[in-house]
């Protein structure tokens, strides 16, 4: 047993430094030990919260994401659909510039009381051949008009 104490003894000294000889570089080494732990200590305590913060984000905030793209895809079927309508309301307005268009030109545009000064200055002759025959040739067909109550239905109101 003492030998097996002094070499555990000689092992002890080949392996440990002597404080006397190395204080001052055993000391930078502890501090320096000493120093990384504490910065491995806030790493792990920023890991924590980054996870902790990633969980909130999975639990919280991406259903309400996801609820809002999906409002958001229903404001996009509205906005075609709006879309659509006023498409269809540009068209049916440019027919019926189109059949005010006509009807100038068929039925002349002069009011009726420029007419009746330029029926007494003796031209009724010039003017009465182009109306009548202008009558002949015109039949009015009403267009056909789009509802708005069709496209956007209205709650009933309540009197009041």
């Amino acid at each position: 047993e003492a030998v097996l104490s002094a070499t555990a003894a000689a092992y002890s000294a080949y392996l440990l430094p002597d404080r006397t000889t190395y204080s001052a570089q055993i000391e930078s080494f502890e501090e320096s030990l000493e120093e990384l732990l504490t910065r491995v200590d806030e790493f792990v305590g920023m890991l924590d919260m980054i996870r902790s913060d990633s969980s909130q984000v999975v639990n919280e905030s991406l259903p309400q994401i996801y609820t809002k793209a999906t409002e958001m895809r229903h404001i996009y079927r509205k906005i075609d659909k709006l879309e659509a309508f006023v498409k269809m309301v540009g068209n049916c307005v440019a027919e019926m510039e189109e059949r005010v268009t006509k009807a100038e030109t068929d039925f002349g545009t002069f009011p009726s009381t420029f007419k009746k000064i330029l029926h007494t200055i003796s031209l009724p002759a010039f003017l009465n051949k182009s109306t009548s025959s202008r009558q002949q040739q015109t039949h009015y067909e009403p267009p056909t008009l789009f509802k708005t109550e069709d496209y956007f239905p209205c709650v009933k109101e309540v009197p009041y």
